[in-house]
């Protein structure tokens, strides 16, 4: 995953080298294979090149061509039906992505972004015309911020870059707290004035007019490409399906991991990876989170299911991650917003230790299950209202049964869960429910950003998974919001993580599944279960369980309690009771130390956690000069 960044100054002011260098150091952990400025008077463009394609090996950037110069951070899919539409000879047939896109825009203008597939972002300068054209890929992977300035326009994949240029102070954006908590995104920031390119989106700035001009080129939505009679069908296109998003990232001279977690995804994604790998005569890297040797607690983990994985692929080359009892939610967080730019969820220590020990192996890719509960595996609860949605009552009465029988409910209590919960019913009594519900769901926050919280919805909630995923991608929350810390957290430790599950095809593909699909058989996530045949041991396929990824969160929660008593301070919590209520902080707090780790209220743990993150959270943006 490769840096782009750049400066396009008005009036020929010069764009001076102190400028360049900032911007380029910034993102040296991205340079780990190369890097390039295309450098002349008051335009810089330039590249940071961490390749994960064998495509991008000779590949030399920024790329000029004509009066063009393009920078790219892109892996195209469609590689071959790309070069014959634009009718290239074969001699181009290795060419770089970037030239493939380059000839792409020269012949199609901003509609070739409709030929593209694959993740990308790219930046396209005309010097003639003093005209820049940007675009995001589908799903919005490949991040692109950007700024306009007093003197001019700058963008970047990472915010940390443009800060790096922008005259302080920074104004800090306070509704982004309400956004994370709720993961929500609307394009802004941390910064007030720097914004987010959302997916599937173009940019055109003008440097004469300096203005920028979005417009969305895509939306995820029905199409009823895929019509099939049969379930085995169904299966077969899945299978098909993910094992092609996994060897367009296989191409590639880099050692492979997988973050694996002993579920139903990670594990299905693992059979695939492994068995593309033994082809290769490559082994598959696997990095697990797992309790420390001799740990003693009600708390379980994976490693039981992990290894059943191990077993059944001789080219699993497993690491199994321990952390010492010290580390915890709240260890070097300042390290963390480093590499992030964010308030991050509470566990992403978990994440930060598994990166680490993926660098260490030179990792180049490393896969992630990330989206797979989000649409192909996940548990179908919605799937009756959107039977009865559709019109069909006998079906939809038939799996309501189904599906309240096995979660043993009364049938008004599968009415409103199974069907009301995801219709405009939800608007009359949501607010009733939501005034008896507990304050837990929502961190310690004082009154007026609780407020905004309390108003807003997660995206998940209320809405049927299929509403809910073309929500998401469409409004840019995939990429901007929920992907974001995972592919920026990577790429500081030199390496992409990727999601295959979230490839533009197979969100297509989940729009058209049948409801049914995910029920059959009595079953929640049958599809990806049964697709799963032959793949992973038939243990995990049919497994009904799953523990936490974060098996002992509230137990090293507690164990810094002298760390949280400290950013609690009346010295520490100063600067960030504009945001959070102080009493209710400490109370919250001081209940969760007199809980006993076996009966601990997850919701209760991890927005307290949140609300002690956000005290330092913000003193790392006033030591980066934001002001509030």
């Amino acid at each position: 995953m490769s840096a782009i960044f750049g400066i396009i100054n008005k009036k020929n002011i010069p764009v001076t080298e102190h400028t360049v260098n900032l911007m380029q150091v910034t993102l040296q952990h991205r340079a780990t294979d190369g890097s390039g400025v295309y450098y002349e008077n008051n335009v810089f463009l330039g590249n940071n090149q961490l390749a994960t394609s064998v495509y991008q090996k000779n590949e030399a950037l920024p790329y000029q061509e004509d009066d063009y110069i393009i920078t790219v951070d892109a892996r195209i899919d469609n590689r071959s039906e790309l070069i014959s539409l634009l009718g290239l000879s074969q001699k181009l047939a290795e060419a770089s992505d970037s030239v493939l896109i380059l000839k792409a825009y020269k012949k199609w203008g901003d509609k070739c972004t409709n030929h593209l597939e694959g993740e990308f972002t790219f930046v396209i300068f005309n010097k003639t015309e003093q005209t820049l054209f940007a675009a995001t890929d589908h799903i919005g992977i490949r991040s692109f911020y950007y700024y306009l300035s007093p003197e001019g326009f700058i963008f970047s994949s990472e915010l940390k870059s443009i800060l790096a240029v922008k005259k302080p102070p920074h104004h800090f954006n306070e509704k982004i707290i309400a956004d994370l908590i709720t993961t929500n995104h609307n394009g802004t920031t941390i910064d007030k004035d720097i914004n987010i390119l959302n997916a599937a989106s173009h940019l055109y700035y003008d440097n004469h007019t300096s203005k920028p001009v979005i417009q969305k080129y895509w939306e995820l939505k029905k199409r009823g490409k895929y019509r099939f009679t049969k379930d085995a069908d169904w299966v077969n296109c899945l299978k098909e399906l993910l094992t092609q998003s996994v060897k367009n990232r296989l191409i590639t001279d880099k050692p492979i991991g997988l973050s694996l977690s002993g579920g139903l995804d990670s594990s299905f994604l693992a059979g695939i990876i492994a068995s593309e790998l033994k082809k290769q005569n490559k082994p598959l890297y696997t990095f697990s989170y797992v309790l420390p040797n001799g740990h003693k607690g009600p708390e379980k983990d994976e490693t039981y299911f992990i290894n059943k994985m191990v077993h059944f692929y001789d080219n699993i080359c497993p690491t199994f991650v321990q952390l010492p009892p010290e580390v915890g939610p709240f260890t070097n967080l300042s390290d963390i917003f480093e590499r992030t730019e964010t308030l991050c969820y509470p566990f992403i220590y978990i994440d930060k230790a598994l990166y680490a020990a993926a660098m260490d192996k030179k990792i180049g890719t490393i896969f992630t299950g990330f989206g797979g509960d989000f649409t192909i595996s996940n548990k179908g609860n919605s799937m009756v209202y959107e039977m009865i949605k559709a019109g069909d009552f006998k079906k939809g009465f038939y799996y309501f049964l189904q599906l309240k029988q096995r979660h043993n409910l009364s049938y008004l209590r599968g009415l409103k869960s199974l069907i009301a919960d995801y219709s405009w019913l939800t608007q009359f009594y949501g607010p009733v429910i939501q005034l008896f519900k507990p304050n837990d769901q929502i961190p310690p926050l004082n009154k007026n950003l609780f407020a905004l919280v309390s108003s807003r919805k997660n995206w998940g909630t209320g809405k049927a998974i299929k509403t809910g995923i073309v929500e998401i991608i469409n409004s840019g929350i995939m990429g901007g919001a929920l992907f974001n810390t995972q592919k920026k957290l990577s790429a500081s430790y030199n390496m992409e993580c990727t999601a295959p599950i979230l490839d533009k095809n197979i969100n297509e593909f989940f729009l058209d599944i049948p409801p049914e699909q995910f029920l059959l058989n009595n079953t929640d996530r049958s599809l990806m279960r049964r697709a799963m045949d032959n793949i992973t041991p038939s243990e995990i396929q049919w497994r009904k369980d799953k523990a936490p990824f974060n098996p002992d969160f509230f137990r090293r929660f507690k164990q810094q309690k002298t760390e949280i008593e400290y950013f609690l301070s009346d010295t520490k919590f100063k600067s960030a009771q504009k945001y959070l209520d102080v009493e209710k902080t400490k109370t919250k707090v001081a209940q969760l130390f007199n809980q006993d780790i076996s009966s601990v209220i997850p919701d209760l743990s991890r927005n307290t956690a949140y609300a002690i993150e956000l005290v330092l959270f913000v003193d790392w943006l006033k030591s980066k000069e934001f002001i509030f």
